[in-house]
């Protein structure tokens, strides 16, 4: 054993060549070998050249409506030392297929919100090229905006009806509302008295939860909270009742 653990030879790919004329502008190949090289991967593993294919170049073409795409990518070592393997990587397009938009999108399941408050939250419009990206945004916007709501255990699930004759691909969002959760029993230990003043302000018995200011607290104040700030907060959830009681203590935590 050399000492180094887990230390490896790290990839960096310095260009991405393709067999023929593709629908990727030279900014979204650029993007796609900034993220590449931004990664840990190692060099003499060969699920790299997968994992680029897929997440890289496979997304980037999803994101421009190119749902369909099918690639085949192969990696041609151009030189290296012991901390680094430089290579070209070689694509060949088995099919871009046609470039899909989207048709209209439903919600089934949810009926706290309205739906008007959640097409607000989804960035994809009607017509517009459909993007895996937009969608995986939009779920996290609805997780957002259902959280905010007290519903802390909410999913979203899409599922696609695709039209290749009108190239049009429908959205239908199955939504899982769980449970409405509020604010039981509030513990703060440890913590400065100002500052355990701002937080119990925003976690009020009786109220509906909302974690999204609890986290942006822990955010902004971490220079002054104990260390390992938001995971010191314990939540405890009822489901029967819809009650969490939330413990905060730096002291529990190793």
């Amino acid at each position: 054993m050399d000492g180094k653990g887990d230390a490896h030879r790290k990839v960096i790919v310095e260009r991405i060549e393709f067999d023929r004329p593709v629908h990727l502008s030279d900014s979204d190949v650029e993007q796609v070998i900034k993220t590449a090289n931004e990664s840990e991967w190692d060099a003499d593993s060969p699920a790299w050249v997968d994992a680029l294919a897929e997440i890289g170049l496979r997304s980037a073409w999803q994101d421009q409506g190119y749902f369909k795409i099918a690639l085949d990518a192969h990696a041609q070592s151009i030189g290296g030392d012991s901390n680094h393997e430089r290579f070209l990587v070689v694509v060949h397009i088995i099919n871009e297929g046609p470039q899909f938009h989207l048709g209209d999108i439903r919600f089934m399941g949810g009926t706290a919100i309205p739906e008007a408050e959640l097409r607000q939250v989804f960035p994809l419009r009607e017509g517009e090229f459909f993007s895996v990206r937009q969608v995986r945004a939009g779920i996290e916007g609805l997780t957002k905006l259902y959280n905010s709501h007290g519903y802390v255990d909410f999913t979203a699930t899409p599922e696609t009806n695709v039209d290749d004759n009108l190239q049009r691909i429908s959205l239908m969002m199955r939504l899982d509302e769980q449970t409405q959760f509020r604010v039981g029993s509030v513990e703060i230990r440890g913590l400065d008295p100002s500052l355990e003043a701002r937080l119990r302000s925003i976690i009020v018995p009786g109220e509906i939860i909302n974690m999204e200011p609890i986290t942006a607290f822990f955010k902004e104040n971490r220079s002054v909270l104990p260390p390992r700030g938001l995971d010191n907060l314990e939540i405890r959830r009822n489901v029967r009742t819809g009650i969490v009681d939330l413990t905060f203590d730096p002291r529990s935590c190793p």
